[in-house]
């Protein structure tokens, strides 16, 4: 019985391996990962981190909240597209070292974000932050949303959307884009 195992894994291992590097199916939890997580978010907007307050510190993690100066809102629940926004999030720095598969995020005043969540005060689950300086962000976006673009049947599936769900992403992603080339 060892013997039959270790002969299938050890023919399966090297087939399957570059597969699961090429899909990093080793994260902390690849449902973060996914398109449907940032479809299904009712607010989607862009802003810059005005000030950031440390919450609370454990030896794990630092729990805190940013308050964002928000530039553009491309998904919303009608009529609601305030000034600023609250965004609770775990964080790190030297004393605290970031968590293994993550998601923390190191905001810092100046810093563009694009965010993904249920309103605008909210906690940011994983996968719904995008961040950095305005060229790095525009990249992210560009790289988002030709990859949602790109995805083939079965990649739909995995990101759990349809493809009126990509067209909705991609449309999002082209808003967020023009936006932030616009900015220049």
């Amino acid at each position: 019985m060892r013997r039959r195992l270790f002969a299938v894994s050890s023919i399966a291992l090297p087939i399957l391996f570059p597969w699961l590097v090429q899909h990093r199916l080793w994260a902390a939890n690849i449902r973060d990962h996914i398109e449907a997580v940032r479809r299904k978010a009712p607010v989607a907007y862009v802003g810059v981190v005005r000030e950031v307050n440390e919450l609370s510190r454990s030896k794990l993690a630092i729990r805190a909240r940013a308050t964002i100066r928000v530039l553009n809102v491309p998904r919303a629940p009608a009529g609601r597209n305030p000034a600023e926004a609250a965004l609770e999030y775990s964080s790190y720095d030297d004393r605290t070292p970031p968590l293994e598969g993550g998601p923390q995020y190191r905001l810092e005043r100046g810093t563009m974000v694009l965010v993904f969540t249920d309103s605008f005060n909210s906690a940011a689950p994983p996968g719904y932050v995008l961040q950095g300086a305005e060229a790095d962000l525009l990249r992210q976006v560009d790289v988002l949303r030709q990859r949602t673009a790109q995805l083939s049947d079965a990649q739909l599936k995995f990101n759990e959307i349809t493809e009126a769900d990509r067209q909705v992403q991609v449309e999002l992603y082209d808003k967020v884009s023009a936006f932030l080339r616009s900015t220049k």
